[in-house]
């Protein structure tokens, strides 16, 4: 395994004010979590837009201008109703608000992960790779009141209504990474943002099938790279997605790795490449029968050829979980996450039982 430095996981549960849990409708919610913020709020989307796409001269002020209100507009009524709740309890405007999640439309991603089985269990090690580090390392569990809705715990930005990474209490794990579009949206169906896309899904899915179904049904306005586990069967997945299309890459090995190229790609970047080849090395090495899974997992996103650490961007927060066992160790703040994190234990938030 790699030599880079690494923290092992704390055993126990992680500063309060890194975890939020609220429960209630959308409205409640936002409300909720707006309040717990209060005046940061303004300064975290500030640092997302400038330390981001602003600082690489991808911002299209006038879009974002007049873009945000009617992208907010077409988001499902639950999602509305949650980002309106913020606006409420935080006293930032909601145009701001909406700004802070359509700027997502400026950007794209670098990100590395493997899903590798582990006794019988499925594993999950992932990289998420952006800007203004200061603002990433936080979790919220949302036991929302809303229909069948499903509670969730996503990891990302205090506050953050959206997210590309998360579990449900139905033990279904979701994450993906930006891809090159290779497809449009086609007429007929629905489009969601993928941030939106996943979150959705992880509030009304349960299974890999229901995941399928709802790539068939929903569209994407971009394309990514899908990772998705099942905590109650070990089913494990990894799906290339364009806008309109979807496809399942075969899964012949203990471990798949991805990053953010297409497999066979004629063209791929440099980065995305060398991270690919870097996670494959090492998840061969990992000792899959020993207990040190964890460790291992870590090791292996704190490798100087997987973690991403530039001046202004990088690796923002890492996560190593096992759904089926209800073990998640995350970057509580810290970057490059991977290596200099605040590497927690945090409990499954749900009663077994319930």
């Amino acid at each position: 395994m790699s030599e880079a430095k690494v923290r092992i996981p704390n055993p126990q549960q992680p500063d309060t004010p890194r975890v939020r849990r609220v429960a209630g409708t959308p409205n409640q919610i936002g409300r909720r979590l707006g309040e717990m913020i209060g005046a940061r709020l303004e300064k975290t989307i500030e640092s997302y837009i400038t330390e981001g796409p602003a600082r690489f001269g991808s911002v299209d002020w006038a879009k974002l201008a007049t873009g945000a209100q009617p992208w907010l507009d077409d988001l499902p009524t639950r999602f509305v109703d949650e980002i309106e709740g913020i606006a409420e309890g935080s006293g930032v405007p909601l145009q701001r608000i909406a700004e802070w999640s359509f700027v997502e439309s400026c950007a794209s991603y670098g990100c590395s992960s493997v899903l590798i089985n582990h006794q019988g269990a499925t594993w999950i090690a992932r990289n998420n790779d952006l800007w203004a580090p200061d603002v990433w390392g936080y979790a919220t569990i949302r036991d929302i009141q809303c229909g069948s809705r499903i509670p969730t715990l996503l990891f990302g930005m205090e506050g953050e209504p959206f997210s590309a990474t998360g579990v449900n209490k139905e033990r279904l794990w979701l994450h993906c990474h930006f891809l090159s579009t290779s497809d449009r949206p086609t007429g007929g169906k629905p489009v969601q943002d993928f941030f939106v896309w996943l979150t959705d899904a992880l509030e009304t899915c349960m299974r890999l099938s229901d995941i399928e179904r709802r790539l068939s049904m929903i569209q994407r306005t971009a394309a990514m790279l899908l990772f998705a586990v099942d905590g109650c069967n070990g089913e494990r997945a990894v799906y290339e997605c364009g806008c309109a299309s979807h496809h399942r890459l075969a899964d012949p090995n203990p471990w798949i790795a991805g990053t953010n190229h297409r497999r066979g790609a004629a063209s791929v970047e440099p980065s995305s490449q060398s991270r690919f080849n870097a996670l494959n090395r090492s998840a061969e090495r990992i000792p899959h029968g020993q207990e040190s899974i964890a460790q291992d997992l870590i090791c292996l996103l704190a490798d100087p050829e997987v973690e991403q650490r530039g001046e202004f961007s990088g690796t923002v927060y890492s996560v190593v979980a096992c759904p089926q066992s209800g073990k998640i160790h995350f970057t509580f703040g810290g970057f490059p996450a991977a290596t200099q994190g605040r590497w927690t234990t945090l409990g499954w938030p749900w009663n077994t039982g319930s």
